[in-house]
């Protein structure tokens, strides 16, 4: 399933339907270039979750966890040099959640991700953006449309 998102509402607009879907244990990595928009689509889900805090890029922190009404693991693992240092953060934890996470540069996880993760692919063209939601087929087809 693709959306073509050409600005900043038409993202919010994505955030909210998507958000409306999520339920407790999903997993949904983020893949994208730099300045592709996953921490910002990271905020706007957050805050349709009930999260009041100003959510930042974990960067260099990791792990940053808010709370709304759900607990929000947002993971960025752009930093992680090999798979084995998840072994450090605990990330059962995060990839088997009592909440929900989102991962910013999943694939530096390798064997460690867990294998349902939704994936949610931003494409930049131009100034506008394409989202592309794919992998879990059971949970992706369960959420209906969005």
């Amino acid at each position: 399933m693709k959306f073509k998102i050409e600005n900043l509402e038409d993202l919010e607009k994505f955030a909210r339907k998507l958000a409306s879907k999520l339920q407790n244990r999903d997993v949904i990595s983020l893949i994208g270039d730099l300045g592709a928009g996953k921490t910002t689509l990271v905020q706007y889900l957050a805050k349709e979750l009930g999260v009041d805090d100003y959510v930042t890029s974990p960067t260099f922190a990791i792990v940053n966890i808010y709370y709304g009404d759900f607990q929000i693991n947002h993971l960025d693992l752009y930093r992680i040099e090999d798979p084995s240092e998840l072994e450090q953060i605990d990330y059962e934890t995060y990839f088997y959640p009592d909440g929900i996470t989102f991962i910013e540069w999943a694939a530096m996880g390798g064997d460690y991700l867990p294998e349902d993760m939704i994936e949610i692919e931003i494409t930049q063209v131009d100034d506008k953006r394409i989202i592309e939601i794919k992998g879990n087929v059971d949970r992706f087809s369960e959420m209906g449309e969005i």
